[in-house]
C-alpha cells in the first residue's frame, strides 16, 4: 500500500456509521443520545491514543532503522 493512498473507511464501517446515523435521527430519548454520544466520545479517545502511540512507534522504527544504516556504513 503505498503512503500516499487516501484513508478511505471500508463498506463495513460505512455501513455502521449510515446504521448509527439513521438510529441517531430517529431517536427522541435524550438518555439514548447522551449515551450515543458518550460512547461516541470514548471511542474517539482511543482512536487517537491508538493513532498517537502508532505514530511514536513508526518514528522509533525508521530512527533505529536509520541509526542502523548509519552505523553500517561508517
Amino acid at each position: 500500500m503505498p503512503i500516499d493512498d487516501p484513508i478511505e473507511p471500508t463498506l463495513h464501517l460505512r455501513f455502521q456509521a449510515e446504521k448509527l446515523s439513521r438510529t441517531i435521527y430517529e431517536c427522541n430519548d435524550i438518555e439514548i443520545l447522551r449515551e450515543i454520544a458518550i460512547e461516541l466520545l470514548e471511542l474517539h479517545q482511543k482512536k487517537s491514543a491508538i493513532a498517537n502511540w502508532a505514530t511514536k512507534r513508526a518514528v522509533e522504527a525508521e530512527q533505529r532503522l536509520f541509526g542502523l544504516k548509519k552505523n553500517k556504513s561508517d
